[in-house]
């Protein structure tokens, strides 16, 4: 998943991550919300991580992105094809 696509593709049914993976809302950064697709999923996160990453920029990286629930699934970079 790459961070400008957060909001279109986090909405698949199959969300790969990997050790390079960096989930990020940049927007928030500079003071915007997150997008549509971001303001649907970061508040059905577990908790209350989707408002700590909607309000502070904070970026998720790895196997971090699928214990987050933003991807379903981990695999080694060095396996995809």
């Amino acid at each position: 998943m790459r961070p400008e696509g957060v909001g279109l593709s986090v909405h698949g049914r199959f969300r790969v991550a990997t050790e390079k993976t960096l989930f990020a809302m940049p927007e928030t950064a500079i003071g915007l919300f997150p997008d549509v697709g971001g303001g649907y999923f970061l508040p059905r996160l577990r908790g209350k991580l989707g408002l700590f990453l909607a309000l502070t920029g904070f970026r998720l990286r790895g196997r971090d992105v699928q214990r987050a629930g933003v991807a379903t699934h981990f695999v080694e970079s060095k396996k995809v094809m």
